[in-house]
């Protein structure tokens, strides 16, 4: 990732690039002290990801995205929290990307969590194998299930895959008494996208004939067009802002007149 409002403009990243794939010579970035460095260009087809830059910037502008754990090394990590856990309520949510794609280690974590009676939060699309969710949903107090429309040839539209797995798990967990007090449907809201009184219904019935109690709808987020600037992507919504409060309140309203119970952000 380059994030530029970091580099300081030294050009080492390259000047040690074996593959010439970075260029001093981007735009001008102006600091906080009102001083303005010279950025950096990087040709991401050149770049061969042996990393030599992010090893070698000074001020973390370049780095990886991303570090590798052990279920074991992951829980190491978070017991020293465990006593503030105990104090607020809180504890530990395993969210993604999707947890289940990485299933066997996302069980692993969890059961370590339960030893140690760490509260434990599941935030998953669903979209996995219905074995190993049912186990990983035994162990988390809290799962947070994503739809995010109902018809089948929009979801494939939508996101690259069908939705009947998704709905599939979510009504089999739904049919387990130890498991569908845990479950609140969330819903990304994505302005014309799947925001409108119509889609919010079709999803609002669904999961009231599933006998699920709670539902929060989540406002478009205009962060995540950060992170496709940092890795070098074109984002497409770049001018796409949030709800209005109004219509994002008569959606809220809606769930609510079906009975649900709805988390307000």
């Amino acid at each position: 990732m380059y994030q530029k409002m970091r580099c300081i403009g030294c050009g080492a990243c390259a000047a040690v690039c074996p593959y010439g794939a970075i260029a001093h010579n981007g735009e001008d970035i102006e600091k906080s002290d009102g001083v303005s460095v010279k950025g950096i260009i990087i040709n991401r087809e050149k770049c061969a990801r042996c990393f030599t830059c992010t090893r070698t910037c000074p001020s973390g502008a370049l780095r990886i995205c991303g570090v590798e754990y052990t279920a074991d090394e992951l829980i190491a990590s978070i017991k020293p929290d465990i006593p503030f856990f105990k104090n607020s309520g809180g504890g530990v949510t395993v969210t993604g990307g999707e947890p289940l794609a990485q299933a066997d280690f996302t069980l692993e974590f969890l059961s370590l969590c339960r030893n140690l009676g760490i509260h434990s939060i599941l935030e998953t699309s669903g979209q996995g194998s219905w074995e190993k969710l049912r186990q990983i949903a035994g162990l988390c107090s809290v799962i947070y299930y994503d739809i995010k429309v109902m018809d089948p040839e929009q979801h494939q539209l939508l996101t690259g895959v069908s939705n009947t797995i998704i709905h599939e798990n979510l009504q089999k967990l739904c049919k387990l008494d130890d498991i569908i007090g845990k479950i609140l449907v969330r819903v990304p809201c994505i302005p014309e996208v799947n925001d409108s009184a119509e889609i919010i219904q079709e999803i609002v019935d669904f999961i009231v004939n599933l006998g699920i109690k709670n539902i929060q709808l989540l406002p478009y987020n205009t962060m995540a067009g950060e992170k496709y600037r940092w890795t070098g992507k074109v984002y497409s919504m770049e001018k796409t802002g949030t709800q209005d409060k109004n219509h994002f309140e008569a959606l809220n309203r809606l769930a609510e007149s079906a009975g649900l119970a709805v988390i307000r952000n």
